[in-house]
Formats: C-alpha cells, sequence, structure tokens
C-alpha cells in the first residue's frame, strides 16, 4: 500500500513548498495467530480450494457489502496509520474518511471520488474552518486519491485473481477469527494497469512510487469463512514486509455516507501550512 506513503511524503513536501513559495513487521500474521487458530473453529470448503477461485468469490462479497470501516498500520514512520470508513460500491467515486497521524499531526483525509480534503478538529488552524479541498489535479490531492482508490479491497481482490500467481499460505487467525492466508505475486505495472477508475497521470504517479519498493509486489489475503476480506498487506521484492501497510476491513455494509464538507466549512489552500505547523 505504497500510495498510503506516497500521499504522505507529497503531503508534507507540498506543505513545505507552499510555506517557501509564501516566504519568497514483519509478517503476514498476527503474533497471536497461532493462539487465535486453535480456538476459530473450521473454514468452508470454499476456502480451501483453488486461491485464484476463492478471491474471485471474495471480491463478489465485498462488492455486496459495499462498505466498511477500514484500519491501517505501518511499521515505517513514513507511513501514516489511520482508522475510518471507505465506501467502495463505485469504483470510479471510492469515497474515504479517516483520521490519521501524518508527522505527529492529527488529520483528517476525505476522498470522494476525483475529491480530496485534508482537514483538523483543531480549527483556530484554519482560521475557524475545518477543511480545505485539495484539486486532484495538484500533486497532494492527487496521491490521496490514489490512497482511495488503493483502499478498494474489490479492485485488489479482482486484479490479483486475474493476473498473480497465487497459492494458499495457511488457516491463521485474525484477531480470533480463523481466516484463510492467500497470496499473490504480481507485477507492479500489471496492478496499476488494473485500477481503470485512475487518470493516465495518476497512474503513472503511483506506479512510480509502487516501484521504488520493487517491480515485483507480493500481495496477502486474509479471508474469513463468510468469504470476507478481513486482511490486506501488499509490499515490493525491494523493501520487503519490513516496510509492509497493512489494512484491515471490519464491519462490511455498515458504513454511513461520506458527504462532502459544507462549502462554508472549506479554509483557503493557503492555510494548508497552518495544518502541519
Amino acid at each position: 500500500m505504497r500510495a498510503v506513503r506516497l500521499a504522505a511524503t507529497v503531503a508534507t513536501a507540498a506543505v513545505l513548498l507552499a510555506g517557501a513559495t509564501a516566504c519568497g513487521s514483519k509478517g503476514g500474521s498476527d503474533n497471536k495467530a497461532a493462539a487465535d487458530t486453535k480456538d476459530a473453529g473450521s473454514v468452508p470448503a470454499g476456502l480451501t480450494a483453488d486461491p485464484k477461485a476463492a478471491l474471485t468469490a471474495a471480491a463478489l462479497v465485498m462488492q455486496k457489502a459495499g462498505s466498511g470501516k477500514v484500519a491501517m498500520t505501518s511499521p515505517d514512520p513514513t507511513s501514516p496509520g489511520g482508522a475510518g470508513t471507505v465506501d467502495w460500491k463505485d469504483p470510479g467515486k471510492v469515497a474515504l474518511d479517516v483520521s490519521s497521524d501524518m508527522d505527529g499531526k492529527k488529520l483528517k483525509i476525505r476522498v470522494i471520488g476525483a475529491d480530496a480534503y485534508v482537514g483538523s478538529d483543531d480549527a483556530t488552524a484554519l482560521q475557524g474552518k475545518h477543511w480545505v479541498k485539495v484539486p486532484s489535479s495538484q500533486e497532494m490531492g492527487g496521491a490521496f486519491v490514489v490512497m482511495g482508490q488503493m483502499t478498494n479491497p474489490v479492485a485488489q481482490l479482482t486484479i490479483a485473481a486475474a493476473s498473480g500467481k497465487l497459492s494458499k499460505v495457511a488457516q491463521e487467525g485474525v484477531d480470533g477469527v480463523q481466516t484463510t492466508h492467500l497470496r499473490a505475486v504480481e507485477e507492479t505495472a500489471t496492478l496499476v494497469a488494473g485500477m481503470t477508475a485512475l487518470t493516465p497521470e495518476q497512474r503513472q504517479s503511483v506506479q512510480k512510487t509502487l516501484e521504488e519498493d520493487g517491480k515485483t509486489l507480493t500481495v496477502d489475503f486474509w479471508l474469513n469463512d463468510k468469504q470476507e476480506l478481513v486482511k490486506y498487506q501488499e509490499y515490493g521484492d525491494t523493501n520487503g514486509e519490513a516496510k509492509a501497510v497493512t489494512i484491515k476491513y471490519s464491519d462490511l455494509g455498515k458504513a454511513g455516507k461520506t458527504e462532502a464538507p459544507a462549502a462554508g466549512d472549506l479554509g483557503s489552500q493557503a492555510d494548508l501550512l497552518k495544518l502541519f505547523g
């Protein structure tokens, strides 16, 4: 999930640039996996079959769910963690709404299709406002739009099923739930080409960032007994699992609608620096 790191890096760089202008884990399984597996029960036959069939079935299940809670974690301090909701019913207008700790600052990130917003609960930073809209045509806004697309589980499952070198790793416990751990090894270019909701410029940007970690990606999926995706992890062949970002999905189908911030609550782009100050 290198697009998460891309968004953080670009956001910081863009804000610093704006200020200058104004002035002139290892591991695909949890530590408790062994203990969890003992108590989690059996797995349906469908998840013990062909990995391609399992991933394809999971994509259909996740498409039907359409939304859920999401939690992102990373062992790399340059990659922000975050928690919130994501709605992927419309692949061309994925809606992501998360709170994140970026470079030590508590920020909110909201993406609705091609519209990206950065905000804070501290209204004093934006002269009484809580949000700033960042156009997707700008590098920072584009990075957040890409992050929204990368959290679409249907796209990740479908691309892996169609183009990855697939294998079954093990039966493992995730947060006390029995899961089937599947792995796809795929080319970075293939993954990016499958993100049809992105513009050519955005695909070029995310491919460049992904390839910093390797031209070959290892993508891990953990599916529960309902064929739902509960955990996702991706890393490149250069940096390996030490730089992997993990995403967990929960409360599928229960996420509320994500609305764009009210126009009257939008601050100026010139105030972006204050959010990071």
